[in-house]
């Protein structure tokens, strides 16, 4: 292909020079300058086309093609495309002797579709009219002619118009589009991305975007502009996983030239996408620091959103996110106060002047909020075991708006919403019937996923709060069969800490019969240890004595005078709210409970062990815990 387009070169020069005069005077420069017009048209076209090889004389190509710079001077045509309100007058340019050039056809077609945009009702009656069909005919015989980025524009209004499927037009557009990908710009391609792709997919045009996916990689060092480098993440990045990729390494480059929109969009991509980057992650949480740049209500509950979907815990931006949260409490909607309490539960931040704020913001706004808006914040409330100041109207007004209600939910809701009232000790009797009641829970039984099994595990936490924490409650509860039907999943990971603290506790014993590890109990607990005691703080041998506490009790003689169950108990770093020592909503439930099943607690968290450095400190550790723990029953 080279060679055929260095020797069209050499034909044309040649032919150029040939039909130069010889005597000076009788070329004009206005002579010469049609003739390198034509050649220069005439090579572009070739180069462009592949079915513009033409034949003949280079005085016939002169004759025969419109002579035009590539940049014409704005003509009349122009103003009226610019100027027209509506479709009628576009169409009527078809008619008037008007000389469109191939970029007229097209800019008409464009406008047309930003005008319809706007009277979309409209859009059905245009393109059955016969000159929108002329127009498009037009458009599609010129479509070589076209510059580049009136292309692009082009096939993005064709998009927006919604062209029957299979239009030959669209179907011609795209094809020229496929054909010109590596000559156009990369802020065309950019272009295509953030405002096509989406298209393309409907359209089934998959040979064009998977096309346009492959550029926009390969040249992705040519992305100079912040706003680009987010446009092409957010619309296409999800389609390709090394594009995106690319597009977090320009994002770390040129992070520094973002504002908070662009921040914004970027956090929100990730987080769409379950993209933890933590590098670029890193970089955005710095300058959202350093930066001093206002930050709006919409822009903060998303970055609090995108931290909490990828659990990104960046102590400094929670606080910033907080902080300047809290003033805007008042102009926050139910449904923005739900959204801003549930991502500060998944990003663990309980920071108590913005939870007062919005408790309170609740009820004074109890008639606008909806029922899964309240529900929403009572499970966040839950989760961080964040109980507000004026909790007896909070929780009436939970009770309130959920009694008549709660039946109407789905099962699993039902379920999450009287756990978390159990975490947060509000729960009533007739909301625990209705849970436990047999009719309700068998259809809860038989679920094998990892959902139904969180489910049943939360029914298993219910019902331990029913019969631990509720002397008063006469029933009903999960029959025996329901309880042993399968134990709570224990986790296949087996910690640092979990192994130390077994090793240690081993070494302590000395027997295996006087203790036992990764004990299941009925209350929907899984205990790290459990020993037992006798009134001189001996080792007895822990099987041979009932355990109510288990699913199938193994032992039989009842426990002697003074002798006391111990249940090891570790705090990982993710059972604590961030940056502090307040277990989550969900520890402190499982610590009354053992409490309430008659166990004196000791407990492991992870920041105490960590400080241990050897093998005697961590038995020393263990023993005094324990004798502190016997030594507060005693003290009771």
């Amino acid at each position: 292909m080279a060679a055929r387009l260095v020797k069209r070169c050499t034909c044309l020069l040649r032919e150029a020079a040939h039909l130069a005069p010889a005597p000076a005077p009788a070329a004009s420069p206005v002579g010469w300058l049609r003739i390198t017009r034509a050649a220069h048209k005439t090579l572009t076209s070739s180069a462009t086309s592949p079915s513009s090889h033409f034949r003949g004389s280079l005085t016939e190509l002169v004759e025969k093609e419109p002579m035009f710079t590539p940049y014409p001077e704005p003509q009349e045509v122009d103003r009226l495309i610019e100027k027209a309100t509506r479709p009628e007058q576009l169409l009527e340019l078809l008619g008037r002797d008007h000389h469109l050039y191939p970029n007229h056809a097209a800019l008409i077609l464009i406008h047309l579709s930003r005008l319809l945009s706007k009277k979309p009702e409209d859009k059905t009656s245009l393109i059955q009219d016969a000159r929108f069909q002329q127009l498009l005919h037009l458009v599609n015989s010129q479509l070589s002619l076209i510059w580049h980025g009136t292309l692009v524009k082009l096939l993005r209004s064709l998009y927006k118009l919604a062209l029957p499927e299979g239009s030959k037009e669209l179907q011609s557009v795209e094809q020229e589009v496929r054909w010109r990908l590596r000559r156009l710009k990369y802020k065309h391609l950019a272009f295509l991305a953030e405002f096509c792709t989406a298209s393309m997919q409907e359209q089934h045009s998959q040979d064009l975007l998977a096309e346009l996916l492959v550029h926009l990689e390969r040249r992705w060092t040519e992305i100079e502009d912040g706003r680009m480098v987010v446009a092409i993440m957010t619309k296409a990045g999800h389609l390709s996983e090394s594009l995106m990729n690319r597009l977090e390494d320009k994002c770390l480059e040129l992070v520094e030239q973002f504002g908070p929109d662009e921040l914004r969009k970027v956090l929100v991509t990730l987080a769409a996408q379950s993209r933890r980057s933590v590098p670029l992650l890193r970089a955005v949480s710095y300058h959202l620091v350093q930066k001093p740049f206002p930050l709006t209500k919409h822009v903060l509950l998303d970055l609090a959103y995108a931290y909490g979907k990828l659990s990104f815990q960046q102590t400094q931006v929670s606080q910033r996110l907080a902080t300047d949260l809290l003033p805007l409490v008042p102009s926050l909607t139910p449904s923005e106060v739900a959204r801003c309490v549930k991502s500060f539960a998944f990003l663990k931040w309980l920071n108590l002047p913005l939870f007062e704020a919005l408790a309170q913001h609740v009820l004074n706004r109890a008639q606008d909020i909806a029922l899964p808006q309240l529900c929403n914040v009572l499970l966040a409330f839950a989760c961080l075991n964040f109980r507000p100041q004026q909790e007896d109207q909070f929780f009436s007004l939970v009770h309130e708006r959920l009694g008549p209600k709660l039946a109407g939910l789905k099962p699993a809701l039902q379920v999450d919403l009287v756990w978390a009232l159990c975490v947060l000790q509000h729960v009533q009797e007739a909301e625990l019937r209705a849970i436990l009641h047999p009719d309700f829970h068998a259809q809860l039984l038989g679920g094998k996923s990892q959902k139904d099994q969180i489910t049943f595990q939360k029914l298993l936490h219910i019902n331990a709060t029913a019969q631990l924490e509720r002397p008063e409650y006469t029933g009903p509860l999960l029959p025996a069969s329901a309880l042993s039907l399968r134990s709570p999943a224990l986790d296949t990971k087996v910690t640092p800490l979990q192994k130390e603290l077994q090793g240690t506790l081993k070494g302590l014993l000395g027997s295996t019969d006087q203790g036992s590890f990764e004990v299941a109990t009925q209350y929907g607990w899984v205990l790290d240890a459990e020993v037992l005691l006798d009134a001189d703080s001996q080792f007895l041998p822990l099987r041979s004595f009932v355990a109510p506490h288990l699913i199938q009790p193994a032992g039989d003689k009842p426990l002697p005078p003074g002798a006391k169950r111990l249940a090891f108990l570790r705090w990982e770093f993710p059972s604590f709210t961030s940056r502090s020592k307040d277990l989550l909503g969900r520890f402190v439930l499982a610590r009354r409970h053992m409490l309430a099943a008659g166990f004196l607690v000791v407990d492991v968290p992870y920041y105490e062990w960590l400080e241990l450095k050897s093998e005697w400190q961590k038995g020393a550790y263990l023993k005094d815990k324990m004798r502190k723990a016997v030594a507060e029953e005693l003290a009771k």
